[in-house]
């Protein structure tokens, strides 16, 4: 039995260095650059990646924000991508009345305007946010464009 949750540990480790490799590459960030972020050696960066070590929450936590990803995204189990989201739904809902179904979709669709609403208005407040300020000081170029957060 013991030896079955040594192989859990394994192949989680190695699941969680997958995609902290993934994420790393895809940031365009190499190892060293990673390792200098979070104060880390490279060679540490190298054993998480190849699962050789676990990171801690902690260092989860960095990694994520390092990346900018949600830390559940590190374990594998969230992408991002809408098919996948699709498909934890299609399976929460299964087996429930069509009655409930319906009410949690309406809920789901609610919440969803809102997500959408919010992020609109946050990014009308960042360009009012970049209007005044330009106003207010003056400067030689304009500030930079900040880039747009996930909803």
């Amino acid at each position: 039995m013991k030896g079955d949750e040594s192989t859990g540990d394994t192949d989680l480790a190695k699941r969680i260095g997958a995609a902290i490799a993934h994420f790393r590459k895809a940031a365009g960030y190499t190892q060293v650059r990673v390792a200098d972020a979070l104060g880390l050696e490279k060679e540490t960066v190298s054993r998480i990646e190849n699962g050789v070590i676990a990171p801690t929450i902690f260092r989860l936590a960095q990694f994520a924000h390092l990346f900018q990803c949600p830390i559940s995204a590190l374990f594998g189990e969230y992408r991002g991508k809408p098919m996948e989201d699709a498909g934890e739904i299609v399976e929460a809902l299964s087996g429930l009345p069509p009655e409930d179904r319906r009410a949690i979709l309406r809920i789901v669709g609610d919440v969803s305007a809102m997500a959408r609403d919010r992020a609109a208005l946050r990014e009308k407040a960042i360009q009012l946010e970049r209007e005044v300020l330009e106003k207010a000081i003056p400067m030689e170029r304009s500030l930079p464009q900040r880039r747009k957060l996930r909803p």
